[in-house]
């Protein structure tokens, strides 16, 4: 959520604004500056770890306001009565009003600080740690490799094909660039995915991944590691949700599945989840059982996108649940959804791709 600045004028001090925040009817305007507050001050938190080396954004990504958004997303939760217990419980005894303006904006960056610190910790440990391993398998690989290396782009590091190995197209630049458009993730799956059914090591994916962007010359010569590494992610699933098993791989016109079946497996995946699921999010948990509900439909789509051909790549996560959420702008599924919603599309995916595998 790209946050809009308030107007100048008849802008409350952020010591007034918080004094109606914890009060027990918070103002809108009041709740946009305070949330406007504390977004810079996660943002300037969040520069900090990253100039440090303390960010690991090939596991969270590299957009530092979004990730702001995300970190005091929870700061902002209301209870049924529309307050914010977090920020009533943190300044609900003291009396902000009679305070000086530096003790409190001291107290609101602990506050976020806090809040940001917490969320780090989660965001870690839910992270999808086999991305980190793809990312550094590919590091080590590229080292070696005589047709591949490494450089930065900004701050995003980038797979190039040596100039050597160019042949028959414009040759790549000094300034690590080569000319072409990139190539879809989609595209460079589709290239992958038979090399992964075969038991391909990493040096041997990395092979085909050089090959496909050396004789490509509409596209090029380079591809962003972070990406590279959700491609081979995204291939291994396809690959193991649909052709790992103990004879050989079977012919694309002869799948493993029939859509009927993959339809049958996601129905009960789904059941399963949402019994399992709705103490932590509804009983005990942030959301309503009608919000809860659409969850499960857009997970049901998520899951039928990716799965059952002709697949629909291009959906996207807000896609899915704006269908079940009537209005539901972008800035508002990433303030209030994203982060809960897709952890629940990632245990959706693996139960899903693991009961495929048991039946085969």
């Amino acid at each position: 959520m790209k946050h809009k600045r308030l107007s100048t004028q008849n802008v409350p001090t952020i010591r007034d604004a918080l004094q109606t925040v914890v009060g027990p009817e918070p103002t809108r305007r009041a709740v946009r500056r305070v949330a406007d507050q504390c977004h810079q001050m996660a943002c300037a938190y969040l520069r900090q770890q990253q100039q440090t080396g303390a960010l690991r954004e090939d596991v969270l990504g590299e957009d530092v306001e979004d990730l702001a958004i995300d970190a005091v997303a929870r700061l902002f939760e209301r209870d049924d009565r529309g307050r914010f217990p977090e920020f009533r419980r943190y300044f609900g005894d003291r009396d902000v009003a009679s305070r000086a303006a530096e003790d409190v904006q001291r107290d609101l960056r602990r506050l976020v600080t806090g809040a940001v610190t917490d969320w780090l910790f989660e965001a870690y440990r839910s992270a999808d740690r086999s991305l980190s391993n793809a990312i550094r398998s590919l590091k080590r690989a590229a080292t070696q490799h005589e047709q591949a290396e490494l450089s930065r782009r900004g701050r995003a590091l980038w797979l190039r094909v040596s100039a050597s190995a160019c042949s028959g197209r414009e040759p790549v630049s000094s300034s690590s660039r080569c000319r072409g458009r990139h190539m879809p993730m989609e595209t460079l799956e589709a290239h992958l995915t038979g090399v992964l059914a075969d038991g391909a090591t990493t040096k041997e994916l990395l092979d085909r991944a050089v090959d496909v962007l050396r004789t490509h010359p509409d596209y090029e010569a380079a591809y962003p590691l972070t990406r590279l590494a959700q491609v081979l992610r995204a291939a291994r699933v396809r690959v193991q949700a649909v052709t790992e098993h103990d004879g050989g791989v079977s012919h694309p016109d002869d799948p493993l599945f029939r859509p009927e079946e993959i339809e049958t497996a996601i129905d009960r995946v789904i059941t399963t989840l949402r019994r399992q699921k709705r103490d932590t999010y509804v009983e005990d948990g942030p959301l309503a059982a009608s919000t809860y509900a659409d969850y499960m439909q857009a997970l049901r789509d998520r899951l039928e996108a990716r799965f059952v051909p002709p697949a629909d790549t291009a959906l996207t996560h807000h896609e899915a649940l704006a269908a079940h959420r009537e209005d539901l702008s972008r800035e508002q599924y990433r303030a209030y959804h994203r982060s809960r919603f897709e952890y629940l599309v990632q245990c959706a995916r693996e139960a899903l791709v693991d009961r495929l595998r048991k039946t085969l």
